[in-house]
């Protein structure tokens, strides 16, 4: 019975010694950084080794996955390449939390814009900011496309930066302006889309009238009983002074 149980034992050390090991993709991205930095084009930003490292560590591993043999470079240059929108948008991320984008170069705050894509709303102030200093309008540009892609756009353009990034409390998400209600009124041409409002919704207007405030959305006024919020939607409440009031009323009265 003794025997039975070393020779058992003996059988299991042997299978543990046996055991095939997995490739260390971490020691295999050391080896193949520079192949992968030319191979993903990234070799005119002359990104510091360690930083370029840390910024493509985590996908690289993805892509060698749990393997016993050594891949070669292309394989694991062709996965990262089959979702390359999505690998350029998660170094640039990674790449500006590691930085000071005051100090990187023209070449490196070009790749951060450009594949600055669903992580603009958080990331838009920093980078406008920085492209706006070095007088890049065509960076900011980018940034402002994205944000109307990526971004959340508002029912009003920013009058200093010209992000639709104006936030209910008026203040402009990218670059911190406060918007006054009259800019908004002119901007928006409230008077004027009130005025209209009596040939369509007379008593949503005197309703607004009433009130002396008005809900403004991306379709337009309306008079705050009919308002209901719902997701991300961004919103204004608009007071009217007295001498709007004033001139509506008088336009009111006389139609009615």
């Amino acid at each position: 019975m003794k025997r039975k149980t070393r020779r058992k034992r003996s059988r299991e050390r042997r299978k543990k010694s046996k055991k095939e090991k997995y490739v260390d993709a971490e020691k295999l991205l050391d080896e193949y950084l520079d192949e992968v930095e030319v191979g993903l084009g990234l070799s005119h930003l002359n990104l510091d080794k360690d930083l370029l490292k840390e910024a493509i560590k985590e996908p690289f591993v993805a892509a060698v996955g749990q393997v016993k043999t050594k891949p070669k470079a292309r394989t694991i240059l062709n996965r990262l390449n089959s979702s390359k929108d999505e690998l350029m948008e998660f170094m640039a991320i990674r790449i500006i939390r590691e930085v000071d984008v005051a100090k990187v170069t023209d070449d490196i705050l070009e790749f951060l814009i450009m594949n600055t894509r669903k992580a603009v709303v958080d990331l838009a102030p920093t980078l406008y900011s920085e492209a706006k200093k070095r007088g890049r309008r065509d960076l900011v540009d980018v940034l402002r496309y994205n944000w109307n892609l990526y971004g959340l756009r508002s029912p009003v353009k920013c009058p200093q930066c010209e992000f639709e990034a104006v936030m209910p409390d008026l203040v402009c998400k990218v670059c911190g302006y406060s918007v006054s209600f009259k800019e908004i009124k002119n901007s928006t041409n409230l008077i004027s889309q009130l005025e209209e409002m009596f040939t369509y919704d007379p008593e949503g207007l005197k309703e607004i009238l009433t009130a002396g405030y008005l809900i403004y959305t991306s379709t337009g006024p309306m008079p705050p009983s009919r308002f209901k919020p719902s997701g991300m939607e961004i919103y204004y409440e608009i007071v009217l002074t007295s001498q709007e009031r004033a001139q509506l009323n008088k336009l009111y009265n006389i139609q009615i």
